[in-house]
């Protein structure tokens, strides 16, 4: 028995009862393959058991023991290495024999012509390696099919299911899916696609479908179609978008709760001073304005904050960069807590399309980490200008850059590269998720841009954003900030809080309507069947018995045409989301006017 040392050579059994013979056999073949032998049938089948990965087995067909094709036959449960029959006679029946019994794929006569006995040895360990490498790619597809949990299918051109984990093709008769499959059949490139179903009243789920076409012609084509359930991860994502929002909130609460005391003492000074000037009207006068500015402050702070806390799903917009940062520069300076000074440079000249949502993630994500580097105080400086983009998005053009800048401690060389690690962080245990400038990178890389960071230790920190520029989509103009006259409407104001009714039927009186109030939606109701003269229904969006959009939808059903407004404080009531123009609270009485003029204003 010969063995070489090279184990990555094909394994070759050679087995004749003559040992000259398996000299010969051993010299013309040591080479290239690493050689076992035996001059026994019966230790033969022996060495068969015990290397199940033999690629060829060369038996002499005369042997005293057994012949050589009884010999073959028996190894062949054993192991499916390519056999060749030798023989010194011209025993074809023998050899008739191995072949139907699937025992041998060649034979060969003695005495043998060396080069072409190596060439069908060549041939069978190919085709050996070839039969491997099949069985390992059907047992990979096997246990993909068996252990995955997507729902797998191989097509044939006619949308036929071929091989798959499940039973049918789900939806094949669907024709935008029908019509997709071909289309990736007859392009013969990869494909993927995010589909969304659900919503309303059913569970929202998310399915990814990826087509691979394979095969060696068109007409050979098959369409390898995987369909994963995106559901779980869709929902973990956006239940992590919003713990890193809430994550922002609770560190604004503090410097917001001080302010909002600021200005509640603003407000109820001014109210009080107010009071002792009755018969002083230009005192009056000022007092009041201070009084509603304070207030007013207050309403964009509390605005901001619940459009900011809002969680919903993200979609892509084209919007001003610049236009977002100065709405958050409150909200972001209340993080700073008096610490930290912020500066805007604001000299973007365009657009960008990205999730406005997570861009002010972003921001303020960024902006609480710069006031983090900085523990004795500093500044912070968010600039924006139009300027070339780095190499990787050369090929969009002029980009958008948005930095933010800080003073503060710096970053270390070795953990740059690392700060856009998912959960990596260098503040304190405890203080920090590591999951901030990761999901500032995801955004900016979903929206087609990127993210650089420039960073010195003892001088500060630099994280731009690049966004390739877009062109400004300006917005319809807006109505009239001092509306037009209106005509005298009949208006049935519903409002469950008697002092906001007071204030509402005040405005709509103010401004010269007829008004018939409500506190809730059964009495709004009764005064729609009473009341056939009413023109425009004002109702509030929560009310203890139904909502009023549920009362708007009772009501237009009794009185189809009848123009609604919908007054609301919560910010995931806005324009586009609901049926009916919306007035959030609080509001002016200019705002009020400006609503029921856009209600009267025919829609193009």
């Amino acid at each position: 028995m010969t063995d070489s040392n090279d184990s990555e050579l094909p394994k070759v059994l050679v087995v004749d009862d003559e040992q000259e013979i398996l000299v010969a056999l051993e010299d013309l073949l040591e080479d290239r393959y690493r050689l076992l032998s035996s001059t026994s049938p019966v230790a033969a089948l022996e060495i068969v058991k015990a290397n199940p990965d033999l690629a060829v087995i060369i038996s002499d067909q005369r042997m005293p023991e057994m012949p050589g094709n009884v010999f073959l036959a028996r190894a062949r449960p054993y192991s499916d290495a390519d056999a060749i029959l030798l023989t010194g006679y011209a025993d074809l029946s023998a050899v008739v024999s191995a072949v139907n019994e699937g025992a041998i794929s060649g034979y060969a006569a003695k005495p043998w012509e060396p080069e072409a006995l190596r060439a069908m040895v060549a041939a069978a360990a190919e085709r050996q390696k070839l039969r491997a490498a099949l069985r390992f790619e059907q047992s990979a597809f096997l246990g993909l099919m068996q252990a995955s949990a997507d729902q797998i299918s191989v097509l044939d051109r006619h949308h036929r299911l071929i091989r798959g984990n499940h039973d049918r093709v789900e939806n094949a008769t669907a024709g935008d899916v029908r019509d997709k499959d071909e289309a990736a059949l007859a392009s013969g490139s990869y494909s993927e696609e995010d589909l969304q179903s659900g919503g309303e009243d059913e569970d929202e789920r998310w399915t990814r479908v990826r087509r691979i076409p394979f095969g060696v012609s068109d007409s050979d084509r098959h369409l390898l179609k995987i369909e994963s359930d995106e559901t779980d991860r869709r929902l973990a994502a956006r239940r992590l978008h919003q713990a890193e929002k809430l994550q922002a909130l609770g560190t604004l609460a503090g410097g917001i709760a001080h302010d909002f005391n600021n200005l509640l003492a603003a407000i109820l000074g001014n109210l009080e001073l107010a009071e002792r000037s009755l018969d002083k009207p230009d005192r009056l006068t000022r007092f009041l304005a201070n009084a509603r500015s304070a207030a007013g402050r207050g309403s964009a702070i509390t605005r901001r904050l619940l459009s900011f806390s809002r969680q919903r799903d993200l979609a892509a917009e084209t919007f001003r960069p610049d236009e977002a940062i100065r709405d958050l520069e409150e909200l972001v300076a209340r993080t700073m807590a008096g610490r930290v000074s912020l500066t805007l440079d604001l000299q973007a000249d365009g657009a960008i399309h990205a999730d406005p949502g997570q861009f002010e993630l972003a921001i303020v994500n960024l902006c609480i980490n710069a006031r983090d580097a900085m523990a004795n105080g500093g500044e912070i400086v968010i600039s924006s200008a139009r300027a070339p983009g780095p190499p990787e998005l050369a090929h969009a053009g002029d980009c958008i850059r948005i930095a933010v800048r800080d003073n503060g401690a710096g970053i270390p060389e070795h953990l740059r590269d690392r700060v856009f690690e998912p959960f990596f962080t260098t503040k304190p245990h405890g203080e920090g998720t590591g999951l901030g400038l990761p999901m500032v990178r995801a955004m900016a890389e979903a929206s087609g841009g990127t993210v650089t960071i420039d960073s010195r230790v003892g001088e500060g920190t630099t994280v731009t954003l690049w966004f390739p520029r877009l062109e400004p989509v300006e917005a319809a103009a807006a109505v009239a900030a001092q509306a037009a006259e209106t005509p005298s409407l009949r208006v049935l104001a519903v409002e469950d809080d008697a002092e906001v009714r007071a204030v509402l039927v005040a405005h709509l009186t103010g401004a010269g309507h007829q008004v018939i109030e409500a506190d809730g939606a059964q009495a709004a109701l009764h005064a729609l069947e009473s009341d056939a003269a009413i023109d425009l229904l004002v109702t509030d969006y929560a009310m203890p018995d139904i909502s009023g959009l549920d009362l708007y939808r009772v009501a237009s059903e009794r009185r189809p045409g009848l123009r609604a407004i919908l007054v609301t404080g919560f910010a995931d009531v806005e324009d586009g989301s609901v049926p009916l123009p919306v007035l959030t609270k609080p509001f002016t009485g200019d705002q009020l006017k400006a609503t029921i003029a856009r209600v009267l204003t025919p829609a193009d």
